[in-house]
């Protein structure tokens, strides 16, 4: 039996190794396909090391069947999924607000498949994403990540019961939030663009004479490109600001 007395111990940094790589399977900056898979999964499980031995090593009961482990480990992986999760969504608002700014201003046409990201977006919307990513790493994302995960295995030990039910309705609400601040975001870049158009109509309305419809698309790019010149930086930084709360405040 003193031979097994391991057991346990490997056993709770096995279930700490599951918390870490579904975290940075799903965070920002932790995810990001800029960085081969091989060295990301190297980095989590020496994370995963660190914190676990960090935190006490302390051991975790042992299961009495495969389906206890097997519960336990996606315990474990729903627990930093989730949290990963919420803050990525949060912090595409930027590439969707970039996105809903390039359809409306009519750049839509261009748009193609981001191999960061994995799906099709514009030119304006890997723009806001990647200053977003400046802005977050800027700011520590990363690092509040796994400050986040060394403060979850304290605050909730592994083999212990996790709040998965919370976590998973946090999700939920970040995902509506995320929504909504794309939107927010957008809102000031399609509002000049509107105004644009009413400016147009207004001229129209002036000088029936003036063929209006071939204007239409240059003024939508002016005055929407002018107020991204100046609105972008402040729309990745806040969504940058938005996925780090997604940490802190856990």
């Amino acid at each position: 039996m003193a031979n097994e007395s391991w057991l346990p111990i490997a056993y709770g940094g096995f279930l700490v190794l599951a918390r870490t790589t579904a975290l940075f399977a799903s965070a920002p900056i932790l995810s990001s396909q800029l960085a081969p898979t091989r060295v990301r999964l190297n980095l989590a499980v020496v994370v995963a090391v660190a914190i676990f031995l960090g935190s006490g090593a302390h051991p975790a009961p042992l299961p009495d069947h495969l389906t206890e482990l097997m519960l336990a480990a996606a315990g474990e992986a729903i627990f930093g999924l989730a949290a990963g999760l919420a803050a990525a969504f949060v912090f595409e608002a930027a590439l969707s607000a970039g996105h809903l700014a390039s359809t409306t201003m009519g750049l839509g046409f261009a748009a193609q498949v981001d191999p960061i990201n994995g799906v099709e977006s514009t030119a304006i919307g890997r723009m806001t994403s990647m200053a977003a990513l400046g802005f977050a790493l800027t700011m520590g994302l990363h690092r509040e990540a796994i400050r986040y995960l060394t403060r979850s295995v304290t605050e909730f030990p592994v083999g212990s019961s996790l709040p998965l039910k919370a976590m998973l309705t946090e999700l939920v609400s970040y995902t509506v939030y995320s929504c909504a601040l794309a939107v927010r975001l957008a809102f000031p870049i399609l509002g000049a663009i509107t105004l644009g158009h009413v400016a147009l109509g207004l001229i129209g309305k002036v000088s029936p004479q003036l063929n209006l419809s071939s204007l239409g698309f240059s003024v939508a790019i002016i005055a929407g490109g002018g107020a991204l010149y100046y609105l972008a930086p402040a729309v990745a930084q806040a969504a940058a600001e938005a996925s780090l709360s997604v940490f802190v405040r856990s």
